[in-house]
This record gives C-alpha cells, sequence and structure tokens, in this order.
C-alpha cells in the first residue's frame, strides 16, 4: 500500500483536492446560484504584469500596514454573488471587498501552516483575495495602492494594484508555528474585474527575494469568497512551498492542510495570472499533455503524445478537434477528433505518432479547436519536453517534488515504478528517482529496479543504497549492477526500498503535479515476490490522480554482443547450477560469482571459459548466499555486458543431533534461509500459509509486536491464512533428526501462546521416524484451546501433559508440531523446545520430575517435582568429571530452585534421589 506524505514539520503534501466547487454568492439558493464559478475551471497562464504607472487614481489609506480604504468605485457594474456592486474597498493586506463597508476583524491569517484565521473563516462576505496575508511597505519603497478603469462598454476592465510590499516577518507562536522571516521583500500584483463575463484575474509582478531562510514557509491565503466557507462558496489555491506556481491546484471550501505556501525560493513568473471564470456554455478545456519530460532518440521515435481534455461547459460537446503542435529542435503537427463529451466528463486524446528525432528541448502545445468555445483562457496547454540520447523519463525540469509516497515497514522491497516505451532494444543502464527530503528515511535501503511490464519479474536492479541525510532532496542515479536488454515496446523502471530496523513509515519517492494522472504509466509491486506478481496500477484513485512519480530511465544502443537472459539457479550445499540463454551469436561463456552483494567490476570469482548452458560452480560453502553474473563473448574479443546478478543461497547441511539436552530457540537462521538448519516444515493444505521463524507479528495495537518468548528473538509462528480465512491450520513444523536410544526415555518441553482468548488455537505434537506427517506416528501432546497471550511452558507436569519421548529401538527420529487450528483465529507460537534424556531406576520417579530452563542463561534452574510420593528428595549436581559441585534437597509437589549461577557454563548432570531410587538428567548452563 502507499501513503502521500503528509509528516508535520516537513513540506506537507497538498490535501486530496475536488475536482468541482461551486461559489455562489448569496443567502438564498436563487443568489447561490448566480455566480456558479467552478474550482476546476481556474486556469493558470503566463502572462504580463503591466505596472499601472500613473494611470487611473491612487488608492488613499491611513498607513501601509492593516488599512482599509474608503469605498472605491469600480466604473461599471460587476455582478459578483447575486449582485452588481459598484464599489469596493481596498485593504493594505492584499485583499478587496466588494460593496461600500470595510472589512473588519482579523485581516491575515498566522503561522507557518495555518489553515484558518483572517478574512476568510470571519463573517466577512463578498472577498477577492490575491495575496492575503500581513503585508506592509516593501523594500524597493514607492509603496502604493491604485486603481484603473479601462476599455468602453460593456468589455470594461478594473485594474486594482499594490506596489511595492512585502510579507511582514512573524514571530513564534506559543505551542504553535516558527518564526518566520520575510519571504518577499518586495511585490506588486493586481486585481482585474471583467465587466459583462464577471471574469476575475490575479496577476503577480516581478517579486525579490527576502533575507531571511526559507525553511520555514509562509501561508498565504489566494482566492475567492461568497457568502460563506462551503464549497459552493468559497474557492481556494493550494501549492506546497517548494513547488512552482504552476502547480497549484484550486478547490472548493476551508483549507484543510496545505494552503498557498511560499518561500523566497520560490519566485512567481513575471506575469504569472489565475483566471477565475464563469461556467459558458461551450468550453473545451485542455487540462494536461502527457509526454515524456525527456525523450530518447532515436528509440523513442516516432512518440505518442496524448492530452487530457474536459467539457468544462455546461452544454455537452460534439465533433470538436483538438491538435497538436511540437516546436522547437523538432517540429511536428497532428489531431484528434473528439465525438462527444459529456458536461463535467474528461477523456484522453491520443494524438498519431509523430517523429521528433533531432536532440534539443522542444515546446509541445495542445490545443481545442471548438467552434464558439465562450472561454479562451484554458484552450491550451503547454509542456518542454527534451530530446537526447540516453534518458526517457518523467521529471519536469527546474521543478522540485510537491510531495511523497512511501510504504509501511512491513513492505520490504516494494517498487515505485513508471512505464517506458521503447521502439527498438535498448540496454537499460541506470535508474534515476528523487529522493524527497524526509528524515524518516535516514537508514532505509534503496535500489532502482527494471520490471516486466507484464509479469513484473525483476530483470535487474542496482546494488542496495543506503539512505543518508546527505543524499535527500536530491536525484539519486541508481546504476544498474548489470545493463538489461530489453526489446522494443513497454518496461517498467522504478525505485525499491525496504525500511530501516525499527522504522514504521517513511516517504521517499518524490513526486510532482500531475492532474489528472496520466492513465496506465505508474505502478507499484513487490521487486521480491516469488513468483512474480503483475505490477498493481498506482495514482489511478480520486486522491492519488495528482501526481507523476519523478523517475527516468538511461539507456544505450545494445551492444553487437548481447548480454544473457532468463538467468536461473539450483544447486546443492557446496554447488551451484546456473542455467541461462545465451545470444545466437555466442560462442563461449564465463561466470563471475561471489558473496552477496559483491561488486563484478572490482571482486569476485570468474570461473573457467566454457561453451553451453547449464554450468556447475562447485567448491561453495553450505548456509551462504551467492550473487552471479554471466558474460558472453561473440566473436572474440567482442564480450556482452554482464548479465544477473541472479542470487543462489546454498543450503545448510542439516545436524544430527546426538548430545542431549538438546535446545531450540529459532533465533540462528543462516543467510538465504527462512527456517534454522535441520528445521523443515509440511504445508499440508497446499494454501501456501504454514510455519515461519519470525520476530514479530502484525495486530491491531501493535503491527511489530516482538513475539520472541522475553520480548526477543524468534519463534515458529502458525499465522491464519490471510488470503482465505476459510483454511483452517493443517501444517507442521519438524525438528533436526534426533539420534535416540531405543528404551531410553527423554523429556520434551516447549512454550507456547496465542492471542488471547478471542482466538483459541490449536496444536498437537507427535515423534515419528520421519519429518513428515505420515512419519509421526506417536503423540506426546493435544491441546485444541491455546487461548494464553502470554507464554505458558508445556512440560511432563502440565496441563496438558507432554508425554515422555520413549522408542522401542534406537535409530533417527523427528519430533512433530502440528497446527491443528480453525479457521479465521489468529497466530499460534512455539519457542524454546528443548529435549534431555532422562535416567534412573525408578519410572515414576522419572515422570514426576521436570527440569527447566534448559539450558539456562543464569545458571538458575527450576526443579518441578510432581506426585514423586515423597516427603524429602535428594538433589546432587556433578560435573562432566564425576565431581559433586552442588547438594541440595527437594519438596514434592513444588516448583524447587537450583541455584547454579556460581558455576561456569558447561554440561551437568542433575540427580534426584528418593531413598535407593534416583533420575539422571543433563542439564546445560549457557553464559
Amino acid at each position: 500500500m502507499t501513503y502521500p506524505y503528509t509528516r508535520a514539520g516537513i513540506t506537507t503534501r497538498l490535501r486530496q483536492l475536488a475536482l468541482t466547487a461551486l461559489l455562489a454568492g448569496s443567502a438564498t439558493a436563487a443568489q447561490a446560484q448566480a455566480l456558479p464559478y467552478v474550482a476546476a475551471n481556474v486556469t493558470k497562464v503566463a502572462g504580463t504584469y503591466t505596472d499601472l504607472g500613473t494611470t487611473g487614481t491612487a488608492i488613499a489609506v491611513a498607513n501601509n500596514d492593516d488599512a482599509n480604504s474608503a469605498p472605491q468605485a469600480i466604473g461599471f457594474a460587476f455582478n459578483y454573488n447575486g449582485t452588481a456592486f459598484t464599489n469596493f474597498v481596498l485593504n493594505t493586506n492584499g485583499f478587496i471587498k466588494l460593496g461600500s463597508t470595510a472589512p473588519t476583524g482579523p485581516m491575515f491569517p498566522n503561522g507557518g501552516q495555518a489553515t484558518t484565521g483572517g478574512p476568510v473563516d470571519s463573517p466577512e462576505t463578498n472577498l477577492i483575495l490575491p495575496f492575503n496575508q500581513d503585508l506592509a511597505a516593501g523594500s524597493a519603497g514607492g509603496t502604493e495602492y491604485r486603481v484603473s478603469t479601462t476599455g468602453t462598454a460593456p468589455n470594461r476592465i478594473c485594474t486594482i494594484q499594490w506596489k511595492n510590499v512585502r510579507d511582514k516577518a512573524q514571530g513564534a507562536v506559543t505551542g504553535g508555528s516558527a518564526a518566520i522571516g520575510t519571504q518577499y521583500a518586495n511585490f506588486s500584483f493586481q486585481v482585474k474585474l471583467y465587466e459583462t463575463s464577471s471574469q476575475i484575474s490575479f496577476v503577480y509582478g516581478t517579486a525579490t527575494p527576502g533575507a531571511a531562510a526559507d525553511e520555514n514557509p509562509k501561508f498565504v491565503t489566494v482566492g475567492i469568497k461568497g457568502s460563506g466557507t462551503a464549497a459552493n462558496q468559497l474557492i481556494l489555491g493550494s501549492k506546497a512551498s517548494a513547488s512552482p506556481w504552476s502547480a497549484t491546484v484550486f478547490a472548493g471550501g476551508l483549507y484543510t492542510a496545505n494552503a498557498h505556501n511560499v518561500r523566497s525560493s520560490v519566485l512567481p513568473p513575471p506575469g504569472y495570472t489565475y483566471n477565475f471564470t464563469l461556467p459558458v456554455a461551450q468550453d473545451a478545456a485542455v487540462e494536461a499533455v502527457y509526454g515524456f519530460d525527456k525523450l530518447t532518440v532515436p528509440a523513442g521515435q516516432p512518440v505518442v503524445i496524448r492530452a487530457a481534455v474536459r467539457n468544462a461547459g455546461t452544454s455537452a460537446l460534439g465533433n470538436f478537434t483538438v491538435t497538436l503542435n511540437v516546436s522547437g529542435a523538432n517540429t511536428a503537427t497532428a489531431s484528434a477528433a473528439v465525438a462527444s463529451l459529456a458536461i463535467g466528463a474528461t477523456t484522453t486524446v491520443v494524438f498519431p505518432a509523430v517523429a521528433m528525432p533531432a536532440v534539443g528541448n522542444n515546446t509541445v502545445t495542445v490545443t481545442a479547436a471548438l467552434t464558439g468555445d465562450g472561454n479562451a483562457t484554458n484552450d491550451s496547454q503547454t509542456m518542454l519536453m527534451a530530446t537526447n540520447a540516453t534518458t526517457t523519463g518523467f521529471i519536469t525540469a527546474g521543478q522540485g517534488p510537491v510531495s511523497a509516497f512511501g510504504f509501511g515497514a512491513g513492505a520490504q522491497g516494494n517498487y515505485f515504478g513508471a512505464k517506458v516505451t521503447y521502439t527498438q532494444p535498448r540496454d537499460i543502464t541506470a535508474v534515476n528517482a528523487f529522493l524527497f527530503n524526509d528524515p524518516a528515511a535516514v537508514g532505509s535501503t534503496a535500489y532502482g529496479v527494471v520490471i516486466d511490464a507484464t509479469t513484473g519479474a525483476l530483470l535487474g536492479r542496482s546494488p542496495d543504497f543506503v539512505v543518508t541525510a546527505a543524499s535527500l532532496n536530491q536525484l539519486r542515479t541508481f546504476t544498474l549492477s548489470s545493463p538489461v536488454s530489453v526489446q522494443a515496446g513497454d518496461v517498467i523502471v522504478g525505485m525499491a526500498t525496504v525500511a530501516a530496523a525499527g522504522a514504521t513509515q517513511f516517504f521517499l519517492m518524490g513526486v510532482q503535479a500531475e492532474n489528472p494522472t496520466r492513465p496506465g504509466t505508474f505502478f507499484t509491486g513487490s521487486a521480491t515476490a516469488m513468483p512474480p506478481t503483475a505490477p498493481g496500477p498506482s495514482l489511478n484513485t480520486p486522491t492519488s490522480a495528482l501526481y507523476k512519480y519523478m523517475l527516468e530511465a538511461v539507456s544505450t544502443s545494445p551492444a553487437s554482443c548481447a548480454a544473457p537472459t532468463g538467468l536461473s539457479t539450483s544447486g546443492t550445499q557446496t554447488t551451484a547450477v546456473v542455467s541461462f540463454t545465451g545470444p545466437s551469436n555466442g560462442s563461449s561463456y564465463v561466470i563471475v560469482y561471489g558473496p552477496q552483494g559483491f561488486n563484478p567490476a572490482t571482486g569476485g570469482t570468474t570461473t573457467t571459459s566454457f561453451t553451453t548452458s547449464p554450468f556447475t560452480v562447485t567448491g561453495l560453502t553450505s548456509s551462504t548466499c551467492y550473487d552471479f553474473y554471466v558474460r558472453a563473448t561473440c566473436v572474440a574479443p567482442d564480450q556482452s555486458q554482464l548479465a544477473g546478478p541472479v542470487r543462489f543461497c546454498t543450503p545448510c547441511t542439516p545436524p544430527i543431533i546426538t548430545s542431549f539436552p538438546y535446545s531450540m530457540d529459532f533465533n540462528t537462521i543462516g543467510m538465504g534461509q527462512a527456517l534454522p538448519c535441520g528445521i523443515s516444515v509440511s504445508d499440508v493444505n497446499n494454501d501456501n500459509n504454514t510455519w515461519q521463524a519470525r520476530a514479530t507479528v502484525p495486530t491491531q495495537a501493535n503491527p511489530n509486536l516482538p513475539i520472541g518468548r522475553g520480548g526477543t528473538g524468534n519463534a515458529m509462528v502458525y499465522f491464519y491464512n490471510t488470503n482465505d480465512n476459510t483454511v483452517g491450520g493443517d501444517d507442521w513444523f519438524y525438528t533436526p533428526a534426533l539420534r535416540l536410544t531405543g528404551g531410553q526415555r527423554y523429556r520434551l518441553s516447549f512454550w507456547l501462546r496465542s492471542a488471547g482468548a478471542s482466538y483459541p488455537e490449536g496444536l498437537e505434537v507427535k515423534y515419528g521416524s520421519s519429518a513428515t506427517p505420515a512419519g509421526q506416528t506417536n503423540m506426546l501432546y493435544t491441546n485444541t484451546s491455546v487461548t494464553s497471550a502470554t507464554y505458558v511452558q508445556a512440560t511432563n507436569t502440565s496441563t496438558p501433559a507432554v508425554a515422555d519421548i520413549m522408542p522401542a529401538t534406537t535409530g533417527t527420529y523427528y519430533v512433530g508440531f502440528h497446527a491443528i487450528s480453525a479457521a479465521d483465529q489468529f497466530f499460534l507460537a512455539v519457542d524454546d523446545v528443548t529435549i534431555s534424556a532422562v535416567l534412573g531406576t525408578s519410572a515414576a520417579l522419572n515422570r514426576a520430575i521436570s527440569v527447566y530452563p534448559n539450558p539456562s542463561t543464569s545458571g538458575k534452574f527450576s526443579l518441578e517435582v510432581r506426585g514423586a510420593n515423597a516427603k524429602s528428595l535428594g538433589v546432587e549436581v556433578t560435573n562432566m568429571m564425576g565431581q559433586r559441585v552442588y547438594t541440595g534437597s527437594a519438596k514434592d509437589n513444588f516448583t524447587n530452585e537450583v541455584d547454579l549461577s556460581n558455576l561456569a557454563a558447561g554440561i551437568y548432570t542433575i540427580k534426584v534421589l528418593n531413598g535407593q531410587d534416583y533420575s539422571l538428567q543433563q542439564i546445560s548452563i549457557v553464559k
């Protein structure tokens, strides 16, 4: 699952914005419908800022700080919120109130990320707010306010100007925001009111950055307000402070998270304009152009460009043309027809492929050519596309990320991906990804991946990279361990992440704004799933279709000697069989191998040359992971790039236990192994869900609940089938082979727990001559109601009791733990299994005595005696040399303590005596 970045204290992501919201202007229903400005129809365009100079009338105010003007004449009747206004009152803090009544109460919002305060959520009505903050005289001097009405009826324009102002520095707020310096030391901007059409434009002039550091961005209110704060009465613009002004998104209603944030390093382009227009009957709006920001030539030729076109009007549209024009290093034109488009609907227009063979910068413009279009402000959109020799991707030049996405701690090796398309074979050599500035990501692992667009198979990856603070907030190049050769068609490039130990969630994948997100382009999936899983569509919901992943593929033309493909491995404890498919002109091959993660350019072992696949590599070490690369030689000395790595972990050599007591805490697991050496499992019901050695389990209260006894280490855990909760447990795990003596008694003890009484689990324990369900022929323990949420010990004296192991003949045996839980329970955990040999002259005394923990890390043992029929028992402990090192006594039907903490680590024998009868067990001290 992916998460948008919401961490407090750093640039907060833009809130998920509705695509439509009406601003109506009166308390009555009739008036509320009189002025339906639509948030989705607000356009953002590059324009020209023309200072009024001495044109019009200077507006007098008492001072440049928190002051209102007298009513000023608009010069015509401006229809807004169901009323024809002829006057307005200017406030020096960057807004006007229509009518002749001056605004009162709060005049600006406070705080760096404040979402309330100021005139917007006050009772004030009929507000137009181009840049509402606490403003004062700017650094350039000559601060003034002016109004000028130009043109002739019925097409006059009233321009209202704030000239040479600045945002005032703010002090720290107790329990709130930190101090915020001046971001724009000098700034000018205008509001334009249009007669007849009721269009409102905000036009921004040149801004001079403030001297203050911009780590603490400043909140500015930008928008229009009618009679209240409901979605149909208020339209506000939002953007992250580090985002360009072109990334602003408008929506209805009050801010709920981010606002229109500004900082000194991100200035508005002079002349940049926001246009608020009334819906008209005929209005085709181009919302976005979908092309690669960087495009590889010639491998991306010809290229298919798409565009999102919306019916922004009040009538259905039919049979109009959308045109494509490319200018710059390349020139091209194309067109596509839209047969029909319902009110409010958006369609993706696909243009015929165009050739862009020259390297350089290109401007791609898409225009909706609708006859009778009543709103020319949204007819076109442009994008810049850089054609180049190596890189294809989705990063808009000159812009940083607006937000980030991430995975939770449980997603180990999941990736964010973007689909690129080549028209001829390529060798992908690297993946570029933007690492977002999230401190929680430090210590996590990231790597670049190339993924099959259909199957989700991992085609190649870079070495692991551990994220540092210095690597954040920049584009990272993940060079692949070896180039990935791809044919013409689609392939996914991406960045996979692995959380650092203890991390719960972090946000590393930087994203830029794209609204709506282009369909069928961005994906998530697992780079480690076996078998592979198909990539899952991402950024495809109403709340996430606002972004694009900042990813690029770097590639070269294929070598004449292609790299081998289809690498796979199998093997034994000391060998690895490497299989592959060589190029058609391959004559011989070598394999370079070494420990997991080694760099084949500087290390590893190279085999002798061979001519056919597969090839067996010998002399490996058991329980060790190796990476293997294969290189082809075609016509000598023409060699391919290294293909790989493909990983193989040699299995361990299963032990045969001959010395007792034997204990297993499941904590020691070899590299590349899922289970301790010698432990095996049987998934009898074939539901791909069985026992695991794991350190945590997810619960609602704690997604990483420690499950090892004592709060550390692993336990063997059976977790219910989360994919099909109608399937119950029928799963075994087995001890390693135990060499047992016929007629000898062996005592089994273990600890177990469940999630509690609400989720009863079932367990039976058997032993037999093979590690298979059929080979487990002797019942030792059955409990169909394991309900303790804390660990309890199962022994020969517990309830239910664990029977002793008494093989009839000497041989190899296995103890099996069988989960028999009902469907849809929770988890069953087993830890600290101990098997000890019990000797003595009295079978009754042998049954009555239990010693635990065994082994003991403290040297202290509990000697439990139940049913020995003796008032007092003697206790003797001897070392391996036969020397008596402890004597004491014990009581029947009591848990006695035997304190051997003063003894050295080693094997000892404890003897419990009842007259001439005795019982012997070996015990172990581990320090």
